[in-house]
């Protein structure tokens, strides 16, 4: 096993390398300059010129992207141009709030969809099964804005229960807290619940086809001993693997939510980053959350095994 996550952590270099290559040229290729961005268009090409000097935005790429890379090795991803703070502070400030709202949007979305998956796999082609596939389609349908948008409407400005923008951290007011991030983590959430229940479905379905459950429903077993105790792990591989997806992918479609909610996290943190043309928190920003999105494939592959043991993942070849 430990070799095994040796190997997937130095699997993780090439890719990360090949990100940066990526993030950084992107951004250099990407008409702006941040020097004029800080001086004004009608600052002069003298004034440019001295303060890309100070910037080390006058040296040839090559290198800028070599002294960025030597400085990812020793946890030095440079200082933002525009926040008076280096961007690993940066990140630090803005990666709570988003890492809270995925969780929520996760424990939302697996809370609803695996339960009512199941059932509906339970009682297939029934009432609640096409209720269940009804709402799903749904929530694979309308963007996560529109339902954050009407969401507000309802929830925030007619029903005032909860407010329809800003953030407190639940870690210094747990009420409060979660009714800031209630209303954004459901309508980030909802398109993964709705992938988690056809997912659960399709599985649940697949192992109560399967010809050792009708084995054992011929030996006697109840129908409630078949779904909890026969079924429910065995189909729970594919569900786990959309979860580690799922999860990546809130931490990396956070923006749009925390844009509308006025959440400070990564998303917002990045979109103004791109607007200024902040280029050392644009690529500290990225580089995080790919760190993140391969750090969650990783243990998702280590749960594998955990939940099923005849996945060993250690002794993979």
């Amino acid at each position: 096993m430990l070799r095994f996550i040796l190997r997937r952590l130095l699997s993780l270099i090439p890719v990360l390398f090949v990100v940066s290559v990526v993030i950084f040229s992107l951004i250099h290729l990407t008409p702006g300059d941040p020097a004029r961005r800080i001086l004004g268009e009608k600052a002069s090409d003298e004034a440019v010129a001295a303060l890309h000097a100070s910037m080390g935005l006058d040296a040839p790429v090559v290198i800028q992207y070599l002294n960025w890379v030597g400085g990812v090795f020793t946890g030095n991803l440079g200082n933002s141009y525009f926040l008076n703070k280096t961007v690993v502070e940066a990140i630090g400030d803005n990666a709570v709030p988003t890492i809270q709202l995925a969780i929520i949007a996760m424990l939302v979305a697996v809370l609803l969809a695996v339960p009512f998956g199941t059932i509906a796999a339970r009682y297939r082609d029934g009432a609640i099964d096409r209720s269940v596939t009804a709402f799903t389609l749904i929530g694979m349908t309308v963007p996560s804005f529109v339902l954050a948008l009407a969401m507000m409407l309802i929830f925030g400005l007619s029903l005032r229960w909860l407010p329809i923008s800003g953030y407190i951290n639940p870690f210094e007011d747990l009420g409060e807290g979660l009714r800031t991030l209630l209303m954004p983590g459901i309508a980030l959430g909802a398109i993964t619940a709705a992938l988690i229940a056809r997912t659960t479905r399709a599985s649940v379905l697949d192992v109560l086809n399967a010809d050792y459950i009708d084995a054992a429903r011929s030996r006697g077993v109840t129908e409630k001993r078949l779904l909890f105790a026969h079924t429910i792990k065995n189909a729970s591989l594919p569900v786990l693997t959309i979860v580690g997806l799922s999860l990546g992918s809130l931490v990396t479609g956070a923006a749009v939510t925390e844009t509308i909610f006025n959440i400070p996290g990564l998303g917002q943190l990045l979109i103004n980053a791109i607007s200024r043309r902040d280029y050392p928190v644009i690529q500290g920003v990225i580089l995080f959350i790919t760190l993140i999105y391969l750090l969650t494939n990783l243990l998702i592959d280590l749960l594998y095994g955990i939940v099923d043991p005849r996945v060993r993942v250690g002794k993979a070849r």
